[in-house]
């Protein structure tokens, strides 16, 4: 991949990069459809604004959108898993992954946390993934990330337990594949991360929480 520096050309190379992904999956463009320019739109606002507002907030332009796909969990976890790993090869730095990680967070807890409906609410529609041969069969031995961390705490947005937990752990090892090395650059990004959010965290405690769990080569 090519290197810069510049967050607006890691926002436009990211985007495109994404978006190559997602049209590789069948179940993704069948949900998509003709919609792939408002998703590219849509997964533009979220890196623009965690590299270059450099501000972790809900992306209410993709919300709106997965909404009116009718995106289920399993869906969304997979459109974020291609997201952040086309973001991880132009190495944005630790921050921009944690705040990106963060928006995602926060916008699948929007959609998919259950609430009680109030007057005047329009009718959510029926979920598309999870549904006889939907993308929630396809994945579900896979299990794509959705345990995403929510700093300043680093809990898990999955669970509530300290992130990474054993269910991301795994996640991250099917993500990454054979690339480890990438897999602990991303990690090492997130512990000085959150070594600056929890300053009471004892490094060596937070180095085997983030990196200490990861396969030694043989």
């Amino acid at each position: 991949m090519l290197e810069t520096k510049d967050p607006t050309d890691i926002v436009r190379l990211a985007t495109a990069e994404a978006r190559r992904r997602i049209a590789g999956e069948t179940d993704l463009t069948g949900i998509v459809g003709s919609r792939t320019t408002d998703l590219g739109g849509a997964l533009r606002d979220v890196l623009r604004c965690a590299l270059v507002a450099q501000r972790v907030v809900a992306p209410t332009r993709l919300i709106a959108l997965c909404r009116d796909l009718a995106l289920g969990p399993d869906a969304f976890d997979l459109l974020g898993h291609h997201l952040l790993g086309a973001l991880v090869g132009y190495r944005p730095g630790p921050d921009a992954l944690v705040r990106v990680g963060g928006a995602l967070g926060l916008a699948r807890r929007e959609l998919f946390t259950h609430r009680h409906s109030v007057p005047g609410d329009p009718p959510r529609p029926a979920s598309r993934v999870g549904r006889g041969n939907s993308a929630s069969v396809r994945y579900r031995s896979a299990k794509p990330p959705e345990h995403l961390p929510s700093p300043p705490s680093w809990t898990c947005t999955g669970c509530g337990q300290e992130w990474p937990c054993a269910v991301k752990q795994s996640q991250l090892l099917a993500e990454f594949g054979g690339a480890r090395a990438a897999l602990a650059v991303y990690l090492g990004s997130c512990l000085l991360a959150a070594a600056r959010d929890l300053p009471g965290l004892p490094l060596a405690r937070a180095r085997n929480r983030f990196l200490g769990w990861l396969p030694r080569r043989p």
